[in-house]
């Protein structure tokens, strides 16, 4: 019989390097809202992955940046903060790049435009290099075949990697639509985790640590950004104010969508109130998927002027604290 191993995995990384999609596919189910626009995720979101030989509790983070708003500030910051916990053992960081991305800019001769992975470890974590594991995990192989492309890029990206971490594993290449690479990531994991007890870190029937409020709310902002065109979507808080779970039939749920001006309100409603529904619709029927019965769900709009540049609108949102 396998020994099994278990420990927790932080997925870290830029905006749009799929961690995200690399967390729904290792759970096995959409738990992190996944859209085309970078910058998606805003919470640190906690799977587990339940297999005969390993037991893990893997965090979604949102991509660092250096932005100047009080939203942008706090994302980075809760990132680094998971990375800082990992110190404490029995963790291993996942570091992914957008290797299709980084294949262009050299290409076009271009700046690589990963400072911001060090300027906010460095500025979060204390000195570095930090003393953890770090797998390099190369995403998006799909997007650059051959072998000697993937040479250039990890030759160009590794001295960041040994500049963060002290002790770089093997890098990693994987495709998460196509599964390349995936097996072998997970094996790269299982080699790096302690041993540990069946069923010493969660409960094997759930999914996450995440609560239905909360993912009804991501589920509300996900539809934001694919209804939403160009920046609205990233000036778009979701507040649930009710959460009625009394009715064994049927939710109800009553949630505010702050913007932060008059113009962007008469987006988020559209004309007569058609965007609003539609955002509305697929919503709930993706509520009523994950519980399993059916939701009344009640949307309005509200202007909270320049909420992303204060700290206290960050906070209320719960965008400005690690869970």
């Amino acid at each position: 019989m396998a020994k099994l191993k278990s420990g927790f995995i932080t997925l870290l990384g830029l905006p749009n390097a799929g961690k995200s999609s690399l967390l729904n596919k290792l759970v096995g189910e959409q738990l992190a809202i996944v859209t085309p626009k970078a910058q998606t995720t805003r919470q640190l979101l906690r799977g587990y992955i339940v297999q005969p030989d390993l037991e893990a509790v893997i965090t979604d983070t949102p991509g660092l940046q250096e932005g100047t708003t009080a939203l942008n500030a706090a994302l980075s910051k809760n990132a680094a903060r998971a990375v800082a916990l990992a110190r404490e053992g029995g963790e291993i960081v996942a570091l992914m790049i957008d290797a299709a991305d980084i294949g262009r800019r050299l290409r076009d001769k271009k700046h690589l435009g990963l400072e911001p992975l060090k300027n906010v470890l460095e500025r979060e974590c204390g000195k570095l290099p930090l003393k953890l594991p770090v797998l390099p995990t190369f995403n998006k192989a799909d997007l650059i075949r051959k072998h000697e492309h993937r040479a250039e890029i990890e030759a160009a990206v590794m001295p960041l990697f040994n500049e963060l971490f002290e002790k770089p594993l093997k890098p990693i290449w994987i495709s998460v639509p196509t599964g390349e690479g995936v097996g072998e990531w997970l094996h790269a994991v299982k080699q790096a985790l302690p041993l540990g007890d069946k069923g010493a870190l969660f409960d094997n029937d759930a999914l996450s640590d995440q609560n239905l409020r909360e993912f009804a709310s991501e589920f509300i902002r996900e539809q934001c950004f694919m209804q939403l065109g160009a920046e609205i979507p990233y000036s778009v808080a979701v507040q649930i104010e009710t959460f009625d779970e009394k009715d064994p039939k049927i939710t109800r749920i009553e949630a505010t969508l702050h913007v932060e001006r008059d113009s962007q309100k008469a987006v988020v409603l559209g004309a007569k109130g058609s965007k609003i529904k539609v955002i509305g619709t697929k919503a709930r029927e993706k509520i009523e998927l994950l519980i399993g019965k059916k939701v009344f769900l009640g949307l309005k709009v509200k202007v909270t002027p320049h909420w992303a540049r204060e700290q206290k609108w960050v906070e209320r949102f719960g965008y400005g604290r690690s869970k």
